[in-house]
Order: C-alpha cells, then sequence, then structure tokens
C-alpha cells in the first residue's frame, strides 16, 4: 500500500490534534525497527483523527501512549475503543500484540484506558 493511500485511508473530516510525536511519555524510547517504524506510522494516523492530543510509542513494553485533553475514564474507553477499531486495518499485519494506552494530560500517572491494537 503506497504512503498516499495510507493517508487516504486515515483522512478523517476531524480537526487534527496537531502534536507530533512526543517523548514526554514515561518510558517512551526513540524508534529504532521496522516493527517501530509501522508504530510511528501508526501514531501519525492516530493524530489525525483528532481525539488525541499526543501519541509516542513505547517499544519496550509494546504500547503506544496517546493523551485526551479530559479526565474521565469512561471518555478514555471510549477513545481507546474508537482509536483502536480506526486504526485495526493498520495494526491487522502486526505479529506481534501492541496495546491502547489512554492517559490524561490532567492524570499521567496511569492510563486510563488500555485495550488492544489488532
Amino acid at each position: 500500500m503506497t504512503k498516499t493511500a495510507l493517508l487516504a485511508i486515515f483522512t478523517l473530516p476531524l480537526a487534527i490534534g496537531g502534536c507530533g510525536n512526543s517523548d514526554s511519555q514515561q518510558g517512551a524510547v526513540p524508534l529504532k525497527n521496522a516493527a517501530a517504524d509501522d508504530m510511528s506510522r501508526l501514531c501519525s494516523s492516530i493524530e489525525a483523527t483528532g481525539l488525541t492530543k499526543q501519541c509516542a510509542v513505547n517499544t519496550r513494553d509494546s504500547t503506544v501512549h496517546v493523551t485526551i485533553d479530559s479526565f474521565d475514564d469512561e471518555a478514555a474507553r471510549n477513545v481507546c475503543a474508537d482509536v483502536a477499531n480506526r486504526m485495526a486495518q493498520l495494526t491487522a499485519r502486526f505479529s506481534s500484540q501492541w496495546m491502547l494506552q489512554v492517559f490524561s494530560q490532567y492524570r499521567s500517572d496511569k492510563p486510563m484506558a488500555t485495550c488492544p491494537l489488532h
């Protein structure tokens, strides 16, 4: 699939969150392998949905951390499920299980929601 096709698939009529990959989440590490590159592209696609403010990949524990502008656990669970469903086509070919963790910009000590990226 071409880069243009990927962009077309994930371009949504929502406002873009406006933040790039961030290493501000504790444990985020630089991306160094093909799987991590795929996850970086995934982060860009997640940010393009407008549902999140930041996205960072943690290759040590196979997680993608996103930050939302809310402190509501139910909203975090909804964002987690929505993002995982929207990204399913992109994540289906990943060889290992990755998890999406949703953090609040007001409470970054622990994730408000966690769901598998499948």
